[in-house]
């Protein structure tokens, strides 16, 4: 949190809730309908699950915390720290790109891959206070690769920090300071100087179509160790839009929903609450929250979305929750997840970002499940052969 010319953050916090896992809240009349796509953070299995909490399908991923469910069915997830891959619907991998990946990407519709990667470089000149710089300036940049997994394009944000001054007032030179799990807090001068966590590809919007620095094509993006989100306009590669300083407290994935307003979470982590946030980006007014009486709290990772019903799906990851709230703020879905972390240095209970998905936007995956299904016979004898047949007649029964 920005205050006194210094940017504050805090450390980790697990928030644990007594009672079952699984799901605990389903208002079928109010939730909005599909299934939800997660995995434990740094874990080794995607899952997708149904409406009420029944998983009908998983891949076998590495150390991955994203994953997206492509048009075709397949999946393309990330082994964070190396690199992308497309995972077939039985894992078998279709493509994939090794290199410093971390934290998000997109597909584009012509077949391209748009994420973000990291290098080392010599510090800005004056953005550390005299004498705190360190050796190296972690930078993010913005990447582009075709299929063949060749850049074609790139940004580097390093190159911008006099657009970050100058439309989101970042202070110069820029000071840090932590506090840890004791309460103790000390000026700090971080290599990872804005630590990216979202790059999102924006859409169609009334929004963009009047006003370019948000039009379809341009990249929202977020940096946690600033508490600003922004906008690149890939046209002129410059950042043309920054905001959030003083407002956001280490924030996580924004996203433009459909009148072209900004939904983001944010966490709250030297705060000590969590909200989800929904913006006007023309007028920077804040016009929805949820969260702000301390509802939630997840200090670190963590996401939302905007339901097509209305509703917001949120995760709060370090809680190991997912829930869906209404515009009034009811809460309508509530899942927790119940599944522990595998593999080398996982996270526990811990979900990155959770994403609601369509029965349409996945029929091509349950639709390329062949296998025969063996012994399950409906109430009436009748044997289920086929995977989707299965499927439906449980998710009848288990809505009776």
């Amino acid at each position: 949190m920005y205050s006194d010319g210094v940017i504050h953050t805090g450390s980790p916090m697990d928030r644990i809730s007594p009672g079952a896992l699984g799901l605990r809240t389903y208002d079928k009349s109010r939730a909005s309908p599909g299934y939800t796509l997660f995995s434990t953070a740094f874990g080794y299995t995607e899952f997708l699950i149904d409406i009420r909490g029944m998983v009908v399908h998983t891949w076998p991923v590495v150390h991955s915390q994203l994953a997206e469910i492509l048009p075709n069915g397949n999946l393309l997830v990330d082994d964070y720290g190396n690199g992308l891959q497309e995972l077939e619907p039985d894992g078998g991998v279709a493509w994939k790109w090794e290199g410093p990946y971390h934290h998000d990407f997109e597909r584009l519709p012509d077949g391209n891959t748009i994420m973000l990667t990291a290098r080392e470089e010599p510090p800005v000149e004056g953005y550390y206070p005299e004498g705190m710089a360190p050796d190296v300036m972690r930078t993010d940049v913005v990447i582009e690769v075709d299929g063949s997994g060749e850049t074609v394009w790139e940004f580097p944000f390093s190159d911008h920090t006099d657009e970050l001054r100058e439309l989101g007032g970042l202070p110069w030179p820029v000071r840090y300071s932590y506090k840890d799990h004791l309460g103790r807090e000390a000026e700090s001068a971080p290599s990872d100087w804005a630590h990216t966590n979202t790059i999102e590809v924006l859409p169609d919007t009334p929004l963009g179509r009047r006003d370019d620095r948000f039009r379809a094509g341009n990249l929202l993006f977020s940096f946690r160790a600033l508490d600003m989100i922004g906008v690149i306009d890939r046209r002129a590669e410059e950042v043309v839009w920054a905001w959030g300083l003083g407002v956001l407290d280490g924030q996580h994935q924004p996203t433009m929903v459909g009148d072209g307003n900004i939904l983001v979470f944010d966490n709250g982590t030297y705060r000590g609450f969590s909200k989800a946030v929904e913006l006007d980006p023309e007028t920077e007014e804040v016009v929805w929250e949820y969260g702000a009486g301390g509802e939630f709290y997840s200090p670190f990772r963590s996401g939302v979305q905007r339901l097509p019903n209305g509703n917001t799906l949120i995760c709060e990851s370090d809680s190991g929750r997912i829930f869906e709230v209404t515009p009034g703020g009811e809460v309508v879905w509530d899942y927790w997840s119940p599944f522990l972390g595998q593999g080398e240095s996982h996270q526990g209970r811990h979900i990155y970002r959770a994403t609601r998905y369509t029965e349409e936007q996945v029929m091509p995956l349950f639709e390329s499940r062949g296998e025969r299904v063996t012994a399950v016979a409906d109430g009436s004898r009748r044997p289920l052969k086929t995977f989707l047949d299965v499927m439906r007649f449980y998710q009848r029964e288990l809505d009776q």
